[in-house]
């Protein structure tokens, strides 16, 4: 959708909302990678119902959901290095000036 709107020149919002059972699939990796590369302004909601079975099953039997996938996530979306690369990556596109980050 967000592509779409960015082909027909329009500026309204693209909100995605994805639970986390359809993250274990892939497709949704794959359109948040696409997105990422696209650079798309939209927002993706993270409906985290605890479904994620990490692994899915051992030699015991079935494990119970362990809603980690959120919590994963924002992990990785607060960290210091992550955070510094987006401001790297601004910095690069921004002019010759690069501004090096450590």
């Amino acid at each position: 959708m967000a592509v779409g709107r960015n082909l027909q020149g329009k500026s309204n919002h693209v909100i995605a909302v994805i639970g986390d059972g359809a993250m274990t699939a892939g497709q949704a990796y794959e359109a948040m990678n696409n997105a990422g590369f696209l650079d798309s302004n939209l927002i993706i909601i993270l409906n985290d119902n605890k479904q994620v079975f990490l692994p899915t099953a051992t030699v015991d039997g079935p494990v119970p959901p362990v809603g980690a996938l959120s919590r994963a996530l924002t992990k990785l979306q607060s960290s210091t290095k992550l955070r510094l690369l987006r401001v790297s990556a601004k910095v690069s596109k921004q002019g010759p000036n690069l501004h090096k980050i450590r």
